[in-house]
């Protein structure tokens, strides 16, 4: 039997609410000091990236879920996607030549203008390089039927690390998680560790 989660009264209304002009994703925009992150080639390590947020996932089972609907009661509801794939939600682009922040504003503006595709679990990350300084980007967008601002926070908590070298656990799918929205305890400046 497929194991499926009712969404609450409020979220469904966040589903129901959007339209292809309309859109119910939070979206947050940070810089970070793209040295830790670095290849020799100078570009970003996504691999390193990816598997750092595979071994979080386990934390935030929401993240692997897509929204399906109820036969008859068309109530949607949260199942586990079978066919997840990190790569499609963990983005890697670059900003043209300066890499200024008109060009990261502009950016920032066409991916969270895009709608969320139904299909998949409702959250991207994307991973920009060519920032100026020597940063990079991380834009983060995900449905507020997941998450709100608040959540959103924490879940950068989780997903971060204090120190730049963390050390990446082997992904697994097991029971722990965050609550259904989150602690709301994460208050610390972090750094990216991916």
């Amino acid at each position: 039997m497929a194991k499926y989660e009712r969404l609450s009264a409020l979220d469904r209304t966040f589903l129901d609410l959007e339209y292809p002009e309309t859109h119910m994703h939070v979206a947050g925009v940070m810089s970070f000091d793209a040295a830790p992150l670095a290849t020799a080639d100078g570009g970003i390590d996504i691999d390193r990236i990816r598997k750092y947020v595979a071994s979080k996932l386990h934390l935030i089972p929401r993240y692997r879920q897509r929204i399906e609907r109820i036969p008859i009661e068309n109530h949607p509801v949260w199942v586990d996607d079978a066919r997840f794939n990190l790569d499609y939600h963990i983005r890697h682009t670059a900003l043209p030549r300066p890499g200024d922040e008109e060009a990261l504003k502009r950016l920032a503006g066409r991916i969270v203008s895009q709608q969320l595709d139904r299909g998949k679990p409702l959250w991207e990350m994307w991973v920009v390089e060519g920032f100026d300084g020597g940063r990079c980007t991380m834009i983060s967008k995900s449905h507020h039927c997941m998450i709100d601002g608040v959540s959103g926070v924490d879940l950068m908590g989780v997903l971060m690390s204090p120190v730049a070298d963390a050390a990446i656990e082997e992904p697994r799918r097991g029971s722990r998680s965050l609550r259904r929205r989150g602690p709301r305890c994460c208050s610390t400046r972090r750094r990216a560790a991916f």
